[in-house]
């Protein structure tokens, strides 16, 4: 026992004494690693001339992974198959399925592909080239592409090399040398020889190095890069500046068609139908006009309104439609389809159908009223501002038969007097819209009231009442922004818009004229100017064939806040803005 006792106070003196040396500790590791693999030996060696095999070794300084390789790998000139990669430990051979062409400089870039296999560093901007032939060609061409629309820079876009200069070639054949833009828009095509190029860069959903019009963007350069240009003193400090944009569809068809309620048809067309369409419901006797057409703002897509009861009533409609499609050559022809269009009643409708035939057989019970009232929807809210020069409008759920302007009473409470009478005036596309202008008198308050019977539908309903507060705007509670232009050789639109990009106000100018926005709220504000080259008030795509580049979208980023615009209250400001050539 005074064995045991002596040990245990032992123990206690021993914890005493040393009260951090049973403390466990982990090993720190040392610094994180953040240095990619170091290509170490290959097979050929970089800039290798006369190279006649078709398999190529890779060895690095440390283990590998390979992600994403297939997708981010570029051969230039591009090859017919795509090479097989095998990767194993350090090393990873690349087999070339295709003959390679005599006396050609090829180049291998993998992006970002390789990296090391424990802290994923990878090697950026992997590129290797050989040559088949006794020399190696070594110039380059670098340059940037954006977005026409956007001003943002495109990543992924393949530029695209040719030595030649025809306009089908982005159709037909593959480039000579290709390269890709990264994530600022910037890219670099290696390994040139001295000669002409045309330079074409699309955006290539399914990798097959040729434009498909329509569907894939396309940027090109005005006119080829002469042999001149590489011999140049600054070359090497030159850059190429590309603009994508989307052209039409070159061809005209019918996408799509469905029948989304009883009394609407809705037609899909790959572009707004040239030599327009005509619609003849087959097994029945319609009349010439049983539908309204309303088109959307690109004319390309198409709602019918039927107007024929028996046409409505009918589950299984049977539609001849003939109009104008491409062939093969994009040549238009007339063609008819027969369009089977099917509509399923909901079960509210069979419900309601189903109450009314027992109406009908019990006459002496008093059979629901119809509630044939719709809702306005008015660009004008209750308890808002009317502001002067800008239309009032009104959208109906279906086309307008009839309308009543004077249902549409204002009464001027301020004032305790009742304004003269509006004008109805229709929409040029939509036959659902329409609006009226008033001058609404500063700080002056208004009581509208649109009463039923205003708008009647081609279905008999008319509107419920609508009732609306509204303020004649405070020119002193607002900013004004001029804006006087010179360099403008056509017309320019400017755009007023928020951080977003959202526009606020918009105006067209011709000329070295000026703009005004007025009524505009204390904040902060962005511009931007499309180059109307056209004159026709709004922004045009490009178009490859005819050497058409698209309009110019010009942002306003002067001055110490790079071109933000302060709007105060009661303040006039003025800029002058000159806008530079292409």
């Amino acid at each position: 026992m005074k064995k045991l006792v002596f040990l245990a106070m032992f123990a206690l003196v021993i914890t005493l004494l040393f009260p951090r040396c049973a403390k466990v500790v982990a090993p720190t590791g040392g610094p994180k690693d953040t240095i990619p693999p170091i290509l170490v030996a290959s097979n050929p060696k970089p800039n290798a001339t006369n190279f006649k095999e078709n398999k190529l070794t890779f060895e690095f300084s440390e283990y590998i992974v390979l992600k994403d390789a297939y997708q981010k790998m570029l051969v230039s000139p591009p090859l017919k198959n795509r090479p097989e990669i095998k990767q194993r430990g350090k090393r990873f051979d690349l087999e070339i399925n295709d003959t390679l062409k005599e006396n050609t400089t090829y180049s291998i870039y993998f992006g970002d592909a390789i990296t090391d296999n424990n802290e994923g560093n990878a090697i950026p901007n992997f590129e290797f080239a050989f040559s088949t032939g006794p020399n190696i060609d070594t110039l380059s061409l670098a340059g940037s592409i954006t977005n026409s629309l956007t001003n943002e820079p495109v990543e992924g876009a393949i530029i695209m090399l040719y030595t030649n200069n025809t306009d089908s070639l982005p159709y037909k054949e593959r480039p000579t040398h290709v390269a890709k833009s990264n994530k600022k828009g910037l890219f670099k095509v290696n390994n040139l020889k001295s000669q002409n190029y045309k330079v074409v860069a699309i955006i290539d959903g399914n990798n097959d190095f040729l434009y498909n019009q329509g569907g894939e963007q396309i940027a090109f350069l005005d006119s080829v890069v002469p042999q001149s240009f590489f011999t140049s003193e600054d070359y090497k400090n030159r850059t190429l500046s590309l603009r994508s944009f989307t052209e039409p569809l070159p061809y005209q068809l019918l996408t799509g068609y469905s029948r989304p309620d009883s009394n609407i048809i809705e037609l899909n067309f790959s572009r707004k139908p040239v030599g327009g369409f005509v619609a003849e419901p087959l097994k029945m006797d319609a009349k010439a006009n049983w539908f309204i057409s309303e088109p959307d703002a690109e004319g390309d897509t198409l709602k019918l309104w039927i107007t024929n009861t028996a046409i409505i009533k009918t589950d299984t409609l049977y539609l001849k439609l003939s109009y104008q499609k491409t062939d093969s050559l994009n040549i238009l022809h007339p063609q008819i389809d027969t369009l089977k269009l099917l509509y399923t009643p909901t079960d509210e409708e069979i419900v309601s159908s189903k109450s009314s035939r027992k109406n009908k057989k019990h006459k002496d019970e008093q059979p629901k009223k119809d509630t044939l009232g719709f809702s306005l929807t008015c660009s004008l809210t209750s308890n808002g501002t009317g502001f002067p020069n800008i239309p009032v409008d009104f959208t109906i759920p279906a086309p307008v038969q009839k309308v009543d302007s004077s249902q549409i009473l204002i009464f001027n409470e301020t004032d305790s007097i009742m304004e003269p009478p509006v004008s109805l005036i229709p929409d040029t596309l939509s036959p659902r819209i329409y609006r009226f202008n008033k001058d609404w008198k500063t700080n002056k308050s208004y009581k509208l009231l649109i009463l039923p019977g205003t708008f009647t539908t081609v279905y008999g309903k008319t509107n419920d009442t609508l009732k609306i507060a509204t303020t004649g705007a405070d020119p002193e509670s607002f900013g004004t922004l001029k804006i006087n232009f010179t360099g403008i050789n056509g017309s320019v639109i400017a755009d007023l818009t928020t951080d977003k990009g959202k526009i606020v106000k918009s105006k067209w100018v011709k000329g070295n004229g000026s703009v005004q926005f007025l009524f505009i709220e204390p904040g902060k504000y962005f511009l931007r100017f499309t180059d109307d080259v056209n004159s026709n008030g709004k922004w045009d795509t490009g178009n490859y064939l005819k050497g058409i580049q698209p309009e110019r979208i010009i942002p306003f980023t002067e001055g110490k806040n790079k071109g933000e615009i302060n709007i105060r209250a009661n303040w006039d400001s003025e800029m002058q803005v000159a806008i530079p050539k292409p």
